[in-house]
């Protein structure tokens, strides 16, 4: 039965968020919001799925029982040797994050770097022909990466604890943008060095993410230089110890949950063909987080 015969025959269509755990999520909260607000019978469900699992899960958009889906940690790389088509920013990306599920034929999408750089745009951040900097060598780094090289950073600065898969991102992000990417190693000095001149600062890494909310991608003992934007990925607590620190030198910050809110609004549209109410979807999100 298709995702259509599946409504037709009374049954609301399941938008499904796979990943291994995802009991976390806040996703099936603001897309279930979201759906309710524009009237439509959509129900939203998390999925947990073990890697050797996720072939099979697929198998399930394909014979209609799920009409389209996020995928979150592990599977975001893994995904797209199941899928049918992807999209050259997934293809880029070498992750999907969304799946369309167009009668049975499986789109993945990437909406990750696209909603890092709507979130930019509402807190009026504007890195083109200046340095950023970027914490962290995983997938969220090379979503934030791409994406600040495609709005026309000057210079990315990669700072990570795995050297070597930061000089690979650099390479790999060089050859599909022909930007310019420099990687430093995860020390005080390298940090002093990186963050010189910079105009946004992104921490790509889980520090300072519940329950380990004493730590920080900054070094305490390195000062801040200039004024750079400080975006924290995390945003369980509501304020980190990053953000807590940009503040107390009187830094402007915003926390990842705008950018959670963004890609799953331009998710929405890929499912739907409308457009997301995006401030429904954040209440959602932040009563989920924070009540």
């Amino acid at each position: 039965m298709s995702a259509t015969s599946q409504a037709q025959a009374g049954a609301a269509p399941t938008i499904v968020i796979l990943g291994h755990p995802v009991h976390h999520s806040v996703s099936p909260a603001m897309q279930g919001a979201a759906f309710a607000a524009l009237g439509l019978p959509h129900r939203v469900v998390a999925v947990d799925v073990p890697p050797a699992e996720l072939p099979a899960a697929i198998a399930r958009f394909r014979s209609g029982e799920w009409a389209g889906g996020n995928v979150t940690i592990p599977h975001k790389r893994a995904v797209l040797a199941l899928l049918d088509e992807v999209t050259d920013t997934a293809a880029l990306l070498g992750a999907a994050n969304t799946i369309i599920n167009r009668g049975g034929r499986l789109v993945g999408d990437n909406t990750d770097a696209a909603g890092f750089t709507a979130d930019l745009d509402l807190h009026a951040v504007d890195p083109r022909g200046a340095p950023v900097l970027v914490f962290g060598t995983g997938g969220s780094a090379r979503a934030v990466a791409y994406a600040l090289l495609q709005r026309g950073a000057a210079e990315v600065r990669l700072l990570g604890r795995n050297i070597a898969q930061g000089a690979q991102l650099a390479r790999e992000l060089h050859a599909v943008t022909g930007g310019r990417l420099i990687n430093f190693a995860w020390t005080p000095t390298d940090l002093g060095d990186a963050s010189h001149g910079c105009v946004l600062a992104v921490n790509c890494t889980p520090l300072g993410q519940t329950p380990d909310i004493y730590t920080t991608p900054w070094f305490q003992v390195v000062p801040f230089g200039g004024k750079p934007f400080i975006y924290d990925l995390v945003y369980n607590p509501a304020q980190t110890l990053l953000l807590r620190q940009a503040l107390s030198h009187g830094l402007q910050c915003a926390t990842g949950l705008g950018m959670l809110v963004q890609q799953g609004a331009l998710a929405f549209q890929r499912w739907t063909g409308s457009a997301a109410p995006v401030a429904i979807m954040r209440a959602a999100a932040e009563a989920k987080l924070y009540a």
